[in-house]
């Protein structure tokens, strides 16, 4: 049973089941990191983190909604973020599902990218905090083990965003960025342009030094119902469905366009099935925030009615 077990060190094992799999080609590995990352998944906050203490939690117990009053140190920031990043990596790389793209997502814009940078004497964030109040403070010791985590979740951005396979190529993060690679033969380039994910509209342009037929596969998050995909201004035939990937197949020309759009609606996400009033407020993959020193007490249809002040603000 893992309840009360160092969260980020069974993660990383998680991570050598997968490698076992990969290795002795046996099943029963393969099985045991995808349980063991879905229990990860089922026992996190809305923003993906988890490991309140640096523990996991006994699951139906309400556990996680009593950690926001008990504690201000959780553990998926930087170190359990990267641990996460690589198990979330090789299942999407095996199974091709999208949900362990959603998850490494979320991760990365609400929990990593909120750490501050290590300083050159070796302070470093190290605790994420879901506290009410919540607060954000450097480490106590210098040189921890997330100053070494940090830069290599960093690195690891370039190797998360997409995937090859021989049918083409996985779209997993959108982030301004440009693929280069050979499809049968063929120089091809994928430039993506964006602002997600403020803005849920993503531009992709192919570059081919000649015409070439592959599949482009675009994540289609579990919360984007009314997602569309459009290839040079039409609407084509490719099946496009909240949580999966969108494959679509044609003959590539150098200067082909893909427009996809993924509606950026209001949720809320109750923190588990104890606390159903207990919600996040969460816009397309970012979870949101009152800027208070208190807890506002804010009723749902309030909370689903927020709107952003402009439209050149983040929110």
């Amino acid at each position: 049973m893992l309840p009360g077990k160092h969260a980020y060190s069974h993660v990383n094992a998680l991570s050598s089941a997968v490698q076992a799999y990969l290795n002795l080609k046996d099943e029963k590995y393969l099985r045991a990191a995808q349980n063991g990352i879905h229990m990860v998944m089922a026992q996190s906050y809305a923003t993906g983190g988890w490991g309140p203490d640096e523990a996991f939690q006994e699951p139906g117990k309400g556990k996680l909604a009593e950690s926001l009053h008990t504690t201000h140190n959780t553990f998926e920031t930087p170190c359990g973020a990267y641990g996460h990043f690589k198990i979330t990596r090789y299942l999407l790389r095996i199974t091709q599902d999208s949900r362990y793209g959603d998850s490494m997502e979320r991760v990365l814009y609400n929990t990593v990218l909120g750490a501050w940078p290590i300083q050159p004497d070796g302070t470093s964030f190290y605790y994420s905090d879901y506290h009410m109040p919540a607060q954000k403070v450097w480490y106590r010791d210098k040189w921890p083990c997330c100053s070494g985590t940090l830069p290599q979740l960093s690195a690891d951005y370039l190797i998360s965003t997409y995937f090859h396979s021989p049918r083409g190529v996985y779209v997993n993060l959108y982030v301004p960025s440009t693929l280069s690679w050979v499809q049968g033969g063929t120089k091809c380039e994928l430039k993506q342009v964006t602002a997600y994910p403020y803005d849920g509209q993503i531009g992709l342009e192919v570059s081919a030094a000649r015409p070439e037929t592959f599949s482009i596969f675009l994540r289609i998050p579990e919360w984007a119902n009314g997602a569309t995909v459009m290839v040079n201004g039409k609407r084509g035939s490719a099946k496009v469905a909240a949580g999966t990937f969108a494959e679509v197949h044609r003959e590539w020309k150098n200067g082909d366009r893909i427009e996809l759009d993924l509606p950026l609606t209001m949720r809320l996400e109750a923190i588990d099935e104890q606390h159903p009033n207990q919600a996040a407020l969460l816009r397309g993959p970012l979870v949101l925030m009152a800027l208070s020193a208190e807890t506002p007490a804010v009723k749902k249809a309030e909370l689903l009615a927020a709107r952003r002040e402009s439209p050149t603000s983040h929110f």
